[in-house]
């Protein structure tokens, strides 16, 4: 049965209207049906809705409906006397009392019921049947894609699948073949490795892919990217199809190929650039001081085929042709001229200048002495007399005579000024780190070395002794030259470098000064300055004594000072002024006498 479209509560008339499903007449009350709304509804809308939607409507009670049923007029409620007016006094109606429904029959209800089954019943059908035309056009849908996804690569391979970076979309088995095998055909033939030196010496080689006897594989290759999207199911052979537009697919033919020839090219390569050291030499030079003359140390090379083996392999499996420089490693000699050059270094030089206005002969004999020490070598352990190098001061031995210290005085001897030349060695030989067995102080201080640096030396008394304790010859080297005016007598020492890098000094500290004695007179017998007794000359004016302390100052290679020690006490007399006092009388004259006159 059709309803009628929903209308607004208002829009109802106040009356009720009922619509008799059985004979009107004998029809229970329960069988009549609101035409609008259900019971239910009419319940809730007895509550809820406004006044004037349950006023009266008496005179649509007894009319029908649209559809000719008759409406049964409702009973009207009496009013009671206390709801008979309203507030101005006017009688207000009250709505008539609504008559309960009676429920239905079975047969009505079960008839119902029947006619709800069967317009469920033909809903369902008509949404099953929407739904089974919307699959059945969707899959007809699919069914047209898959079909048309695997149409593309009827034959011939899909789109995304590359070999060597070829596009391989819309060729045959057999064009692929042909295209990949010219590819890989054009690049064995264009390919080649050129090893060249970087030694200078410009010397190439060249590897080729006849070389490695060079093969490849481009059936394996192609049969596996063949096989996506031509083997398997429909549905299996689409899902790769469509894969291929996710990610494409690529691939690389495989190449074989024989090392062996490039590890005989590379040891032959090997064979020709690697090159031994050559060490430098000391070579014996009496042109030079110390006598030697050194030859230039050459650096070797070697070329490290381990590395290099890798790298060509890498690029023959990338078909990469290119050239590779050769650095070979340098391999230093393992005697540089540098490190014998290192080994005879000079250790020490000292100097000390002759006084302008010396004795001739005390000239003669620096020179002569210092001359003796030239080019002298001294075995590591050997000991140096200076007295037998020197030689005894003789006139046979180039000695002269001059001014000496001898017993607390200055005397004419040969040999006098000698003395200057052991000091200059002594100061020398103490600065290289030499050790000084035998050392002796003049009585008087010296003015050509400081206080407590000075060595005596007499023939047959008084020597100078020192010792090589280096483990290394040493080598000295000497100088007589003038300079500014003065003559100077210089000595070298050269020999192995100090171990620890340390210098080695003396330094001398006065801690007493012994004032000058009185004047000595002395007669002068021989006549030499005075020859009267009454007369003086006076040929020294003395010199102060004094008491030094002598130290060993060694300090580093940086000049820090390491230590300071004290190595002896040199006590210097004091000198006594000398006065020469003549011995001869001088004769009384004897008087005139004067003539008288008469």
């Amino acid at each position: 049965m059709a309803q009628l479209p929903p209308q607004d509560e208002d829009s109802f008339p106040a009356q009720e209207t009922h619509r008799i499903v059985a004979g009107q007449e004998d029809a229970p009350e329960w069988m009549v049906s609101a035409s609008r709304v259900s019971g239910a509804a009419e319940r809730r809308g007895a509550s809820t809705r406004p006044e004037k939607a349950r006023a009266p409507q008496a005179e649509k009670a007894g009319a029908a409906d649209a559809a000719g049923v008759k409406r049964a007029p409702r009973t009207a409620k009496k009013q009671t006397p206390k709801r008979a007016r309203s507030a101005s006094g006017e009688k207000k109606a009250k709505p008539a009392k609504r008559t309960a429904r009676k429920p239905l029959s079975k047969k009505a209800a079960a008839r119902r019921r029947s006619r709800v089954r069967k317009g469920v019943a033909a809903v369902l059908g008509v949404m099953l049947l929407c739904v089974l035309v919307t699959v059945g056009v969707m899959g007809v849908s699919r069914l047209v894609d898959i079909k048309q996804t695997l149409d593309r690569g009827d034959g011939v391979f899909y789109a995304n699948i590359f070999v060597n970076n070829i596009p391989l979309e819309g060729k045959t088995l057999d064009e692929a073949a042909a295209v990949v095998s010219q590819q890989v055909e054009s690049q064995i033939r264009s390919f080649s490795i050129t090893l060249r030196t970087t030694d200078g010496s410009g010397r190439s080689w060249n590897i080729t892919g006849e070389d490695l006897k060079m093969q490849y594989d481009v059936a394996d290759q192609l049969d596996q990217l063949w096989a996506i999207g031509h083997t398997g199911s429909s549905a299996a052979r689409y899902e790769q199809v469509k894969a291929l537009e996710e990610e494409p697919v690529m691939r690389y033919t495989t190449l074989t190929y024989d090392l062996s020839s490039v590890n005989q090219i590379l040891s032959q390569i090997k064979q020709e650039v690697d090159k031994a050291p050559v060490s430098a030499i000391r070579v014996d030079d009496d042109t030079k001081w110390p006598p030697f003359s050194y030859t230039d140390d050459v650096p070797g090379q070697e070329l490290d085929i381990t590395g290099l083996n890798e790298h060509i392999c890498g690029m023959v499996d990338r078909l990469e042709s290119g050239t590779v420089d050769l650095s070979p490693t340098v391999v230093q000699a393992p005697v540089t001229r540098e490190y014998l050059e290192s080994q005879i270094v000079q250790l020490s030089s000292y100097e000390t200048a002759i006084g302008a206005t010396s004795d001739p002969g005390r000239f003669i004999n620096i020179e002569n002495g210092t001359r003796k020490f030239d080019k002298l070598i001294i075995k590591s352990g050997e000991s140096v007399s200076f007295n037998k190098v020197a030689g005894r001061r003789t006139y046979a031995n180039g000695y002269a005579d001059a001014p000496e210290l001898a017993y607390g005085d200055y005397r004419t001897g040969v040999g006098g000024g000698i003395c200057q030349v052991s000091s200059t060695l002594y100061n020398a030989v103490v600065n290289a780190g030499l050790e000084v067995t035998t050392r002796y102080q003049h009585s008087l201080a010296s003015n050509y070395v400081p206080l407590g640096l000075d060595a005596t030396v007499q023939d047959d008394r008084l020597d100078f002794v020192f010792k090589n304790t280096t483990n290394a010859d040493i080598y000295i080297s000497t100088e007589y030259y003038k300079k500014k005016g003065y003559w100077h007598t210089k000595f070298t020492i050269h020999g192995r470098p100090d171990p620890n890098g340390y210098s080695y000094k003396l330094e001398s500290e006065v801690v007493e000064e012994i004032p000058i004695p009185e004047p000595t007179y002395i007669p002068d017998t021989d006549a030499e300055y005075v020859v009267y007794d009454d007369e003086m000359e006076q040929t020294s004016s003395g010199e102060k004594g004094y008491v030094v302390d002598v130290y060993l100052v060694t300090t580093d290679a940086s000049g820090l000072v390491v230590s300071r020690e004290k190595k002896y006490t040199d006590t210097y007399k004091a000198r006594q002024p000398k006065i020469y006092v003549g011995v001869t009388p001088r004769e009384t004259p004897e008087p005139v006498l004067e003539e008288s006159i008469d």
